[in-house]
């Protein structure tokens, strides 16, 4: 009997990393078991180099900035940025969050779009060199998250926390020509809405950029149309926000002036479309009789997405420019903030993805460059 397939008597993990949060846990349930801030925290002159130590000298998800840690990103707008940081991340999700022996269990990796083609062997490389894994898989994010909502056909549009992306899926294949990128999402919005606060007289510090995060969560909503909403009676839009020392903030039209940086970048100083605009364009360069069923099957996903007003808005703008008369539907499930992992969970539960599995053993004789054959 092969002893690699061992794996498949335990349950899979499905991991899914961004750049705000990292989202874990098992195969087969309806929602990650952790979800926890994609950050490492670090005592100035400690070693980075314990690879299963239990002596804890650095903190993980748990966003402490204080003076004498340094706090590490492991991934910038959706792209692992620092491997060390990561494996730690990650190490803290197996034996502490999940609390189980990678060794055991195969583990599917969500991929997002843009990523350079060596990170996905370097993901393999710390999965199996690193944590033993016997099998994973690297799935695309795009194509998850089309699975979450029951779907192998639509248009993913995904705002997290370091990226929005519009990317067409069609029968379960991403269309990579036709994805495309903006650099703003939420930590944007985190920064906007606290630039906005500043201007009318309440100043965060970078420090205090969870609470300008819980703001946001809070108070902000995407207008349907910002022109009548400028317009609308200020008392319609005013909104108390309790801050954490007990004092009391009164937002206004900042809470719709945030989330539309999303549709008009300009506004940053970003000199790229808005992300309804960035649709269409993913939309033209689709296949012509694929495109009305992708514009009718339009998924949100992402934590951005959950904004009230923000599927309403983006359906709005998207009539705007589609021919008249042609039917847009957007979708926005109650899971949309876990759409990939959810995805993933659904897809490793399927006798026909059995087979998909990359092994370490193959790893081993093949090399790291298999992750290309093999995952797409």
């Amino acid at each position: 009997e092969d002893r690699g397939d061992d794996f498949k008597q335990t349950v899979a993990i499905v991991l899914d990393s961004g750049s705000g949060y990292t989202k874990a846990g098992f195969s087969g349930d309806e929602r990650p078991q952790t979800m926890i801030k994609s950050s490492t925290g670090m005592f100035i002159g400690s070693r980075w180099n314990t690879k299963k130590s239990e002596e804890l000298d650095y903190y993980i998800g748990h966003n402490i900035p204080r003076k004498d840690l340094v706090m590490k990103k492991p991934i910038t707008h959706g792209i692992v940025t620092d491997w060390d940081a990561l494996e730690k991340l990650w190490h803290h999700v197996f034996y502490h969050e999940l609390q189980v022996c990678p060794e055991e269990h195969g583990i599917l990796v969500t991929d997002p779009p843009y990523t350079p083609s060596t990170n996905r062997e370097k993901t393999a490389e710390v999965l199996f060199e690193g944590f033993e894994v016997p099998a994973i898989y690297l799935a695309p994010q795009s194509v998850l998250s089309i699975y979450s909502y029951g779907r192998l056909t639509g248009l993913v549009v995904d705002s997290g926390s370091g990226c929005t992306y519009v990317s067409p899926v069609y029968n379960g294949y991403c269309l990579p020509h036709a994805t495309s990128r903006l650099d703003l999402a939420g930590q944007a919005l985190n920064e906007h809405l606290s630039k906005l606060a500043a201007e009318a007289g309440h100043c965060f510090s970078s420090k205090e950029i969870s609470i300008v995060q819980d703001m946001k969560e809070k108070c902000c909503y995407v207008s349907e149309d910002l022109g009548e909403e400028l317009r609308s009676e200020e008392q319609g839009y005013l909104m108390d926000y309790l801050l954490p020392d007990g004092n009391t903030i009164t937002l206004g039209s900042q809470r719709f002036l945030c989330p539309e940086i999303l549709f008009c970048p300009s506004t940053v100083g970003v000199s790229q479309p808005g992300m309804h605009i960035m649709a269409m364009n993913s939309l033209k360069k689709c296949a012509t009789e694929h495109q009305a069923v992708m514009m009718k099957n339009v998924a949100t996903c992402g934590g951005s997405a959950l904004l009230p007003g923000f599927s309403e808005r983006l359906k709005m703008e998207m009539l705007k420019l589609v021919p008249q008369g042609s039917p847009v539907a957007v979708l926005s499930g109650p899971h949309r903030q876990f759409s990939s992992w959810v995805g993933g969970s659904i897809i490793t539960c399927l006798s026909s993805f059995q087979s998909m599995w990359v092994k370490k053993q193959e790893y081993m004789e093949r090399g790291p460059t298999i992750m290309h054959s093999k995952c797409y």
